[in-house]
């Protein structure tokens, strides 16, 4: 049976049309590479294959460790369009409005002119953000790289055009998005997979956020990725997305309050949170459970709070463990002192709304499904006509070594 069940697999691969994509996450905690086979045409996505490595120290050097036995799984990985999909602490994606003014208003806009505005607009861009973004990956400037970027849409005195050559202008805005890395991960990644398989590289947190937006309309939110130590808070606000900030909370804190209080070990304290989320325990337990899990939730709620500089949002809570239902729940939300609202992420709110249709190999076992179709789904969003972001490529090579 299990022999005939992989046939079908291997014939439903064949015939479902498309290119093949990796998605290679590198998170907080965990590397994972997915492999999809997907027609964006026909909007059809099969994933196929993954493999998760878990890293505990989590270091570029420990990744670029874990990195190479797993990439070596992968059977002629050149045949790979690869996806980069980067924690916070390892690369930052801004999206932002560049604001030039052009010296000769009353010349058309050429190749050659748009070629330099896109130049200026770069430059000012990388030089505004380096800094700060050094600053938050733990890095001297010079060590920051541009490792992907992107002209999604342009304005001249006031209004958008899809290509501005041969119209006259006094203002032209340009909005991009940049991905910028440090030095030694981007060498470290190009050693280990052709530069030409990668197709786009972008922080996975803010482009979650970009295509949860697209999908659902709303352009004022919160996203948090709850790992295992930490919570990664992302902002939407007026068509920007990026990095808000991070606490120190996660599923590590709710083991340890449990182990502490019913004196267990992590891992049984882990069973009894797995039993919870099932609803596989007694009505009594899950009362005593809810005192001491509703305790640890109000540090959760206090580090939202102290983050979130709002009386009220909405939050979409990406938990990469068995989030307890009391997370969700109104007398949970009760108890917090600013009116947030906080919900659950499923993946049918971006693949229904967006149009895609989702299928998956039986062998396949994800670590968190939510994150690899919502990077990958960013490629819906990118420019088609990719001439300025070419342009733009072709003008950025000295800040990409």
């Amino acid at each position: 049976m299990l022999a005939f069940n992989r046939v079908k697999e291997l014939f439903s691969n064949l015939f479902f049309g498309g290119e093949n994509y990796i998605v290679l996450e590198i998170l907080n905690h965990y590397i994972q590479a997915t492999i999809l086979k997907a027609n964006l045409e026909s909007k059809k996505i099969r994933v196929t294959k993954n493999w998760t490595v878990p890293i505990g120290d989590f270091n570029i050097l420990a990744v670029l460790d874990e990195l190479k036995p797993l990439l070596k799984k992968i059977r002629r990985l050149e045949k790979y369009k690869v996806i980069l999909s980067l924690d916070s602490s390892f690369a930052a994606t801004i999206y932002a409005l560049v604001p030039l003014v052009r010296q000769h208003p009353r010349d058309v806009i050429d190749e050659a002119d748009l070629d330099n505005l896109i130049s200026q607009a770069i430059w000012r861009f990388f030089d505004k953000n380096r800094f700060k973004v050094a600053q938050k990956l733990g890095i001297d400037e010079v060590d920051v790289l541009l490792g992907d970027i992107r002209v999604r849409g342009i304005k001249i005195d006031g209004h958008k055009v899809v290509n501005p050559i041969g119209f006259k202008a006094k203002a032209v805005e340009i909005f991009f998005s940049q991905t910028l890395i440090g030095r030694q991960l981007m060498r470290g990644i190009r050693d280990l997979i052709p530069k030409e398989n990668i197709i786009f590289m972008t922080e996975t947190g803010t482009a979650m956020s970009h295509v949860l937006s697209k999908s659902l309309g709303k352009d004022n939110f919160f996203l948090a990725n709850l790992f295992p130590n930490n919570s990664a808070v992302f902002s939407v606000s007026n068509g920007k997305m990026s990095h808000h900030d991070d606490f120190k909370w996660g599923e590590d804190n709710i083991r340890s309050s449990l182990s502490e209080h019913f004196a267990v070990d992590n891992d049984t304290a882990g069973e009894i949170v797995g039993r919870y989320v099932e609803n596989n325990i007694s009505q009594n337990f899950s009362r005593r459970f809810e005192t001491v899990l509703g305790k640890e939730l109000q540090t959760f709620a206090n580090g939202l709070e102290s983050l979130i500089d709002k009386d009220s949002a909405d939050i979409y809570l990406n938990p990469f463990f068995a989030a307890p239902p009391l997370l969700y729940a109104d007398r949970f939300k009760d108890r917090m002192r600013k009116s947030f609202k906080l919900m659950s992420l499923s993946t049918n709110l971006i693949t229904e709304n967006l149009g895609y249709e989702v299928h998956f190999n039986k062998s396949v076992k994800i670590k968190n499904i939510f994150t690899v179709l919502a990077v990958f789904l960013e490629l819906n969003f990118l420019p088609q006509n990719d001439k300025m972001s070419h342009l733009a490529n072709r003008r950025v090579r000295w800040l990409v070594t």
